[in-house]
This record gives C-alpha cells, structure tokens and sequence, in this order.
C-alpha cells in the first residue's frame, strides 16, 4: 500500500489521467501564463489569504528540486488564493535560504500580495517546465491544506487533489512554487487566456 501511496504522489511532465479531473479543472491546471490573472478573471472578489511565512526544513519530494545536497532549512510561504471567498488554490513556496535576501529580495515583504505579481514582471526570472502530481492524503501539503481549511476534510481520504509545481531561477537563487487545487476549481469556469489548452 505504501508504494501506491509513493507512485500516486509521484511528479510527472504531464498530469497523470484521472477520472475525477475533468475538463475544465484540467484547464486550471495545464494552463500557462499567471494563475493569479487567471483567478482574477474567473471572479468577482479575488484576495490572497496568508498562512504563513517561516524558516523550515524542506519537504522530502522538494530539496532535490531546489538542488540542495540534503534536507536543509529554507524559507517557506503558504498562502490560500481565495475566489469570492473561497479557497480555490493552496499555494506552497520555498527557497533556499542563503539565497532568499539576494535574489528573491521582495519575498519577505509581500504579504498578502499575490507572488505572480513579482514574478511575471522581472526579465531575470525564468521558469522551468510544470510537474503534475496528485496529492493524496498523506502528503504534508494535503495535511496543512487540512489545518487551514477544516471542511477540506469531507473529501475523504481516497480523493487526491491535481498539483503543479515549477522552479523558477533568478539569479543563483532557486525557488519551487507549489500549487493545490481545491474543489471550487472544477465548476469555476477556467478563462479562456492566451496560453491556455
């Protein structure tokens, strides 16, 4: 059981099929360009809900994409992206932290500022391709997702919610932007912007 576990929490190039992710939720994941102007126009209210912002050790699936040698400390940024008052993504950010004041200089004043407005504005950043993944309980993502927002629980153990992550570069500095995304997403019309399949 365990290594099912393992090989459903697994990242891939592309989003693994799944009868639960249907069309337009496949849309909110696969899609390019700036998330955040994306939930902007799917909404009428649109606000970033900080969790939190702290030193910690990285999680065991991210210090090999942030290209550190071993579980290390880094600076870590948990916010909920909230449409019309709900939350529709859980986003989870971490950076090495010996880069974090050189390269990622605004990260520790952004406060509930979305982070996309940062980054799609800076000709240094670049971004490296998504990874898909299905977050099933077990995974330390889905059990902070639980502690901030308790209803997420009536999803019962057996459903794994689509994530993408990707690594953007700046400088020397790297940074690994995860995004969950949450039921309200799959009646939520995704936008038809460019970039988007």
């Amino acid at each position: 059981m365990k290594a099912a576990h393992l090989r459903r929490s697994a990242w891939h190039a592309h989003l693994p099929e799944d009868r639960a992710i249907g069309a337009n939720l496949r849309r909110w994941v696969c899609g390019e360009g700036s998330l955040t102007a994306r939930l902007v126009a799917a909404s009428t209210r649109f606000r970033v809900r900080r969790l939190a912002q702290r030193m910690e050790v990285a999680l065991a699936d991210e210090w090999q994409a942030l290209g550190l040698p071993a579980r290390r400390r880094a600076l870590a940024r948990e916010v909920l992206l909230m449409c019309d008052g709900t939350p529709a993504i859980f986003a989870h950010t971490v950076v090495v932290a010996a880069h974090a004041r050189r390269d990622w200089p605004f990260l520790r004043g952004l406060g509930e500022r979305p982070l996309g407005g940062a980054l799609f504005v800076d000709p240094r950043v670049r971004r490296e391709p998504f990874a898909f993944a299905r977050l099933p309980a077990h995974h330390p993502l889905r059990q902070r997702l639980l502690r901030a927002v308790p209803a997420m629980r009536e999803l019962g153990p057996n459903v794994a919610l689509p994530a993408r992550r990707s690594l953007f570069r700046r400088g020397g500095g790297a940074m690994l932007v995860t995004e969950v995304f949450l039921p309200d997403l799959v009646a939520r019309r995704a936008p038809e912007l460019a970039g988007t399949p």
